[in-house]
Order: C-alpha cells, then sequence, then structure tokens
C-alpha cells in the first residue's frame, strides 16, 4: 500500500500521542471563544470610538472585526458540535479554521514585511543618526532586533496553533464521517439480510403445495392429446374440470354420497329402517309408562 501523508496527517484519532481528537476539539473551540471574542469585542470598540484612523486602518480593522467575529461565532458552532456530536457543526468549525489559518498566514506575512522595514528605518533614523554613541547605537539595533525576533516567534506559536488545530479539527471530522459510513454499511447490511431471508423463506413455504394445474394440465396434454387436431366442442376428459372465459379452469368437487350421513358414517337402508322402528317401539314404551296414576287406583263405592 503506497504511503499517504493525508492518511498520516488527518487519519488519526488521537493527538499529542494518546488524547481523543474530540477532546482536542473542544479545547481549541473554547480556546477560540476566548481569543476570538476578546479581540472583537476590542477591534470593534477601537472602530466605534477612534474617529481619527485613516481610511485603509479603519478597512483594516473593520476587515479584521468581520474575520475575528466569523471565528468566535465559529467556535461555538464547534464546541456545540464536539459536545453533541455533529458532523456538520464540526464540518463548519474546521472549514472556519483553515480559512482562518491560511488569513492569518497572509497577515503574519504582511507584518512581518512592514516590521522589517520598519526596523530598517527605526535603525539608521533613531539609531544611526540620533545617537552618537557606538555603544548606545548598539543597543538601540539589538532592542530593535530583539522586538522583531519576539514577533516572529509569537506569530509562529500562534500559526502553528492554529494549524495543528485545524488538522486535530479534520481528524475528528474524519472520524464522525467514518462512523457514519460504518453505520450506514451495517443498516444496508441489515436490510438486505432480511430481505434474503425472505426471499429464501418463500420458496420453502410453498414446497409443500401442490399444484394441481400443473399436473392436471400434463395429464390433459399429453403427447397423444397434441398429435390429435384441437375440437373446441369436444368435452375435456376431466369430468372435475370446467373451462370458462379468460382460460381459467375451474374445478368441482365431487358431489358427497346419499348413503353418507352427519358424523362421517356411512348408512344403510336396513340399518335406517332398524333405528326408525326401535325408536317407535321406544316412544311406545314412554306413552305406557306416562298413563295418568288415577286409572290405576281403585274406585271405592259409598
Amino acid at each position: 500500500m503506497p504511503f499517504n501523508y493525508r492518511a498520516l496527517f488527518c487519519g488519526s484519532k488521537t493527538f499529542c500521542c494518546c488524547l481523543p481528537v474530540r477532546g482536542g476539539v473542544i479545547a481549541m473551540s473554547l480556546l477560540g471563544i476566548v481569543f476570538a471574542g476578546f479581540l472583537t469585542v476590542v477591534i470593534w470598540f477601537e472602530v466605534s470610538t477612534n474617529h481619527d484612523l485613516a481610511s485603509s486602518e479603519r478597512a483594516a480593522f473593520i476587515v479584521g472585526g468581520v474575520v475575528e467575529t466569523l471565528l468566535f461565532l465559529a467556535s461555538m458552532i464547534g464546541f456545540t458540535g464536539a459536545v453533541i456530536r455533529k458532523q456538520l457543526y464540526i464540518q463548519v468549525y474546521t472549514y472556519t479554521l483553515h480559512v482562518h489559518f491560511w488569513i492569518n498566514l497572509g497577515v503574519a506575512a504582511y507584518l512581518l514585511y512592514v516590521i522589517n522595514n520598519f526596523t530598517s528605518t527605526a535603525t539608521q533614523v533613531a539609531c544611526e543618526e540620533t545617537i552618537q554613541n557606538q555603544d548606545t547605537q548598539n543597543q538601540c539595533k539589538g532592542l530593535l532586533n530583539v522586538a522583531k525576533g519576539l514577533y516572529f516567534v509569537v506569530a509562529s506559536i500562534v500559526l502553528l496553533v492554529e494549524m495543528y488545530g485545524a488538522i486535530i479539527a479534520t481528524r475528528y471530522l474524519n472520524q464522525l464521517q467514518g462512523e457514519k459510513r460504518t453505520a450506514r454499511a451495517a443498516r444496508l447490511d441489515t436490510e438486505r439480510g432480511i430481505i434474503l431471508s425472505k426471499t429464501s423463506a418463500r420458496p420453502n413455504s410453498m414446497s409443500g403445495m401442490h399444484v394441481r394445474g400443473a399436473s392436471e394440465t400434463a395429464r390433459l396434454y399429453s403427447e397423444n392429446d397434441i398429435q390429435e387436431e384441437f375440437n373446441p366442442y369436444n368435452e375435456s376428459p376431466d369430468t372435475n374440470t370446467q373451462r370458462v372465459s379468460g382460460g381459467i379452469e375451474m374445478y368441482e368437487a365431487p358431489g358427497v354420497p346419499i348413503e353418507i350421513g352427519y358424523g362421517g358414517g356411512t348408512w344403510t337402508h336396513e340399518e335406517i329402517t332398524r333405528e326408525e322402528k326401535e325408536r317407535g317401539s321406544m316412544e311406545d314404551r314412554e306413552i305406557v309408562n306416562r298413563r295418568p296414576v288415577e286409572e290405576e287406583l281403585p274406585r271405592y263405592t259409598g
């Protein structure tokens, strides 16, 4: 498998060797809320209160205020997304971090250029032309160089931290996307398994059923019948089959014989006659037994 730099920098699920990227996103978003919120308040306060700014300076402050305001809002969205594990929120926060990093990189490069020009001019005017003592001139030049170096170190640290924060956010975004793809694939596999189980179970449930039409058709239309000329007026050899319109065959069940009575038994005429005679004799005996009692009592004469 070829080496992939994207997988190396953005495919891990941890940062600083062992910490989860979700915790890194939460920490970075909190830092963004604090610092971006502070810079937003300072910049907009300066724009609203300082009326002596030149038009170019005011435009630069307004652009900076807009950028920091967007970063503040994106940091809040990123913090919420990291807490509730929302992919869309993390995606917005990640893209904002990348854009803000490149903007800060351009601003830092421009400020470094301005500081270099300023230190060169200040070294010539303030240190060489104003100060005559050689040791004092060296101290003045050293102070300006220290200020330039301090700015370079601070800007580098800020850019590196922001770049690493963007990498952490990208890792967490890739992790959420991978988890979402895995969950979707598992759901599709489950649905596919259910469909396959239903499809495989359907023929098994019909395997024990006897298809009467197939056997009857195979019997009716044998090879001898196929060789004969078809005559629609001939009756079908199957007495239990009637053909109606549309080619549908209706099957008639054979009639139940008269001798078969209820209960599943078979009765003959002799048995029926014998049963009727026995029932009649039993009724006669019951009538005799139910005669009035007074007919049997003796009569007394006075």
